[in-house]
Formats: C-alpha cells, sequence, structure tokens
C-alpha cells in the first residue's frame, strides 16, 4: 500500500540567519541557535561561537540545542552563533577566507604555504576563478571584528550576559585561530575547544604569542580541551606538515611548564579518528569538558545535574 503525504519544510523559530560585512574583510553568514523558552525565561546565556560556521554549526547545534539534548543534554543553556561564509563564494573562497582570517603574518613561502597553495589553485581552477588569490595575515582584524562589532551588535538584539565565560571552537585552520586566541589578552572567550590545530601554519607565531603572555601575565582563567585524531598524525605528507598533533602535545607541555594557577585543560589523542571524522566526537567531548560536565571526568557535577534534571522531570 502506497502512503501519501505532502513533505513541508521544517522550521525552527529559534534558529536565525542573516549577513553581515566586516569592512576590509567581507561578507559573513551568521547562524544564531537559541535556547528554548529564551523568550520567556528572562534569563540571560553565555556564547558558544563556532568558526567555519558552513561546517560545524550544525554539529554544535545538535549538542547543545539538538532532540536529546532537550531531554538529557549536560550542558547549560548557550546561545549557540557560527560565523561562516557566503555560499555564492564558492569552496575555494570558503578556503581563502578562512586562511586570512585565522593566520597571523604568514608568508605562505614555506613546504606547508607551497602546498596549501597548491591545493588551493586547484579549488580556484574548479570553481572557475583563476585570478583568485590567497594570504594570510587577518587574525588580527577577524578577533576585532568578533570582539568589537559581532558581539557587541548579537548583545544588543540577543539576551546574551556579556560577563559569562563564553566559548569558542575552531577545527583544524580554526584550531590555530583558537589557539592564537588563547593567548590574546583581548579574547573575549574563557572557554576553548580546539580540534586538530594546525600548528605547523605561519610557524612560530603561537609560541610567539604563548611567550608574550607569560612575559606579562602571571595566571590564565581558561578552560581548554585540545585534541587531534591518531590517525591524523602521521597518515599524509600534508597532515604531518600541519602538525595536528604537535600542537596538541605542545600546548600540554606548555601548560604543564607554566603552572597556571587558574588554567583547567584536558589534552586528549583520539583513537580512530583522522581529520575528516574527528569533528563531531570532539565537538561534543570538548563541550562537555570545558563546561566540567564531562562523564569519567566531572562525575560529581554529572551526578547533581542528573539528579537536577529528574527532579525538574517530576515536577512536571
Amino acid at each position: 500500500m502506497s502512503l501519501t503525504f505532502q513533505p513541508l519544510p521544517v522550521a525552527n523559530p529559534d534558529h536565525h540567519r542573516f549577513e553581515v560585512t566586516a569592512e576590509g574583510l567581507g561578507r559573513y553568514v551568521i547562524d544564531v541557535s537559541l535556547p528554548a523558552g529564551h523568550d520567556k525565561s528572562g534569563s540571560k546565556y553565555p556564547v558558544i561561537l563556532v568558526t567555519d560556521g558552513n561546517l560545524l554549526f550544525d554539529l554544535v547545534q545538535s549538542q547543545v540545542h539538538g532532540g536529546f539534548a532537550k531531554v538529557g543534554g549536560a550542558l547549560p543553556p548557550s546561545i549557540v552563533v557560527g560565523v561562516g561564509y557566503p555560499a555564492d563564494e564558492g569552496f575555494s573562497g570558503f578556503y581563502a577566507r578562512r586562511n586570512f582570517d585565522f593566520h597571523g603574518p604568514w608568508a605562505m613561502t614555506d613546504q606547508l604555504g607551497q602546498t596549501l597553495q597548491q591545493v588551493f589553485a586547484m579549488l580556484k581552477t574548479a570553481d572557475g576563478k583563476p585570478d583568485l588569490e590567497m594570504h594570510a595575515g587577518g587574525y588580527d582584524r577577524f578577533m576585532a571584528f568578533l570582539r568589537n562589532e559581532l558581539f557587541p551588535s548579537l548583545s544588543g538584539r540577543y539576551p546574551i550576559d556579556p560577563g559569562a565565560r563564553h566559548t569558542l571552537i575552531g577545527d583544524s585552520s580554526g584550531g590555530h585561530f583558537v589557539m592564537r586566541a588563547l593567548y590574546d589578552p583581548t579574547s573575549p572567550f574563557k572557554r576553548y575547544v580546539c580540534i586538530s590545530p594546525g600548528f605547523g601554519s605561519a610557524e612560530g607565531t603561537i609560541v610567539q604569542a604563548e611567550a608574550a603572555y607569560a612575559a606579562s601575565h602571571d595566571d590564565m582563567d581558561v578552560d581548554l580541551f585540545i585534541c587531534a585524531g591518531q590517525i591524523e598524525i602521521d597518515d599524509s605528507f600534508v597532515s604531518s606538515l600541519c602538525r595536528f598533533g604537535g600542537g596538541v602535545i605542545w600546548a600540554a607541555e606548555q601548560f604543564s611548564i607554566r603552572q597556571w594557577r587558574s588554567a583547567r585543560v584536558r589534552w586528549e589523542i583520539m583513537n580512530n579518528e583522522n581529520h575528516a571524522s574527528i569533528a563531531s566526537r570532539a565537538i561534543s567531548a570538548g563541550l562537555r569538558s570545558v563546561h566540567g560536565v564531562r562523564p569519567g571526568v566531572n562525575d560529581d557535577a554529572v551526578r547533581k545535574q542528573t539528579a537536577a534534571m529528574l527532579d525538574a522531570i517530576r515536577r512536571k
């Protein structure tokens, strides 16, 4: 027996999307996902901001606001913001834009830089954009856009708590940006989920930023989760040049050396994960880690939260 049905688009009133333009950078597509009942609670919320919104926003949204999260979620209510790039710029535009935004000064004449330029050449040929160029060096401007333009503008429209411990998530080159932001005193974030950081790109800039921070600070009040996939460390020439695992180990060692009393750091080399597969697992583990509710690590907090959730269900 054939079923009769009429497919309808699914509307989510708590998910907004719009475009903004940042001077000197270009157009961005911004996704905002709000906690259920935000319009009635009167509460203000922390932000979980994810770079590469085109690729990662939906993964973060499902962890924080998805169906399972509404029933048994461990994470506190938050506003999820994705910062991505317009689809009409093509994948080559996306590749070039993020490379500029996420890195500090980098001539890209080293082995990794030349290799990435070769990949970019193939992408722009496929997109029919032979004149498109890729550069680095936009970190300061992109961070200023997030800190001075996007955050204040969003706070004027959405119930964002300005004093909350906001979270930054990035993967690959976005992970490089997270590592760089970690040592930036002007960063508006206190929680960092750093996935497969491109430690080999713009080589030396993260090390220099860490040294500069340490020279002028005696503590660092952050929650950091940093990870890479076991497979991606040495599965290809390009992966090895990117030093995904090297960035994780370096960060773990540096935090141990510095002994920042207020820093809470977890690091992990995830088994059976490569560069394409790690994101969903790392986002789930990372968000629970930086919010102090990861099973097996924060068991007391998890038990208290579970008891509170069950009590709320009984009260209904």
